[in-house]
């Protein structure tokens, strides 16, 4: 039994740690109105990525952007968006795959500095994001887009497999050995 258990942990691992060395996102181009360019941080995939933009003067409100970009692992994820200058404030967000399609996520509703938690699922492959807002005030304009990995349903049930097995393991009591009699 006590095999059986390590053999799925280390399984378990080894398909954990052989997707983390391809989870990527990369900027495949960036609105050219955004004068201070994208950049990526895949520092932490495949947990958590990220694709920050700056533009030092968003100009008259409204004000609209798009990053085309790429993702190599498919999967579903939480989105979200924001600014650090609190006289930004988005409107509106759409990610749709950049061959055309249905949109993958989308945001309409009251102005926001922040958009958070959005729950998509994304294939490997390309995508556009657009985004537009409003602004009390010419001046800078940044945002950073996070992607932050979801949990497949079935590494949930792998992974509380994996503990129920460790907890019967930890459980389980050993019986005494009886003397034996020589």
């Amino acid at each position: 039994m006590r095999g059986a258990v390590f053999g799925i942990l280390a399984g378990t691992a080894l398909a954990i740690s052989s997707t983390a060395a391809n989870a990527a996102l990369a900027v495949i181009t960036c609105d050219p109105s955004i004068d201070n360019g994208c950049t990526v941080d895949n520092s932490l995939a495949p947990a958590q990525s990220s694709i920050s933009w700056s533009d030092s003067n968003v100009g008259a409100s409204p004000f609209s952007g798009f990053v085309d970009f790429s993702n190599t692992l498919g999967g579903n994820y939480f989105v979200s968006i924001n600014s650090a200058n609190p006289s930004v404030l988005f409107t509106a967000l759409t990610i749709t795959p950049l061959l055309g399609g249905p949109a993958v996520l989308s945001y309409s509703g009251g102005p926001t500095n922040s958009i958070n938690l959005l729950p998509g699922s994304f294939a490997a492959g390309n995508y556009h994001l657009s985004f537009s807002g409003t602004t009390t005030s010419a001046g800078p304009e940044g945002g950073t887009l996070f992607f932050a990995a979801v949990p497949e349903p079935s590494t949930w049930a792998l992974m509380l497999l994996g503990f129920g097995g460790i907890g019967l393991a930890m459980r389980r009591r050993r019986r005494p050995a009886l003397a034996q009699v020589a």
